[in-house]
């Protein structure tokens, strides 16, 4: 069949994938292999190991247990509430939050192979270790100006990860 390209481009938009449909080009295994791979790659991909400076610290965080937060440690922080009760509160915030980004993400590496190749949980996986590095690396703040910025950036952090149960949940 003899087709005018013009007139069949005006009448049907898809005439260009139709044409490729009819006159097939022969590929050779390696290239539509990796065509394939392209495609699917994002779905079918293991979960990345953790950078070399991630592990290092993940390990060293790993190995201090959690300290215990109590009710009453918070009333107390907050009475009155001076600079000096500030930056306790800071300091503590800065020694435990990378400790327990640390225990999630151990748990997370830990899960059978075929759950941490998910896409979604290698999502949140991945956004966890991101904010582990952040806080692990973070200075210590030393006075109030300093603390504002770190809540602002905490703040900002909080927010990337509000969807991370959605987003598990996904998987």
């Amino acid at each position: 069949m003899i087709r005018n390209a013009s007139v069949d481009d005006d009448v049907n938009p898809d005439s260009d994938m139709l044409q490729q449909v009819r006159s097939p080009r022969i590929l050779s295994r390696s290239v539509l292999v990796r065509r394939v791979h392209r495609q699917h790659s994002v779905h079918s991909r293991t979960p990345e190991p953790a950078p070399p400076e991630v592990a290092h610290l993940l390990a060293t965080y790993a190995q201090h247990t959690p300290r215990p937060l109590t009710l009453g440690t918070l009333l107390a922080t907050g009475r009155p509430l001076t600079p000096a009760s500030v930056l306790t509160s800071v300091s503590y915030a800065q020694a435990e939050i990378p400790r327990r980004l640390a225990t999630r993400i151990r748990s997370l590496e830990s899960l059978p192979f075929i759950v941490g190749t998910n896409p979604y949980i290698a999502r949140v996986l991945d956004g966890f270790r991101k904010s582990f590095l952040w806080n692990a690396t973070y200075p210590q703040v030393k006075n109030l100006e300093e603390n504002t910025i770190f809540t602002a950036q905490l703040e900002a952090l909080v927010q990337d990860h509000a969807n991370d149960l959605i987003t598990m949940a996904k998987g």
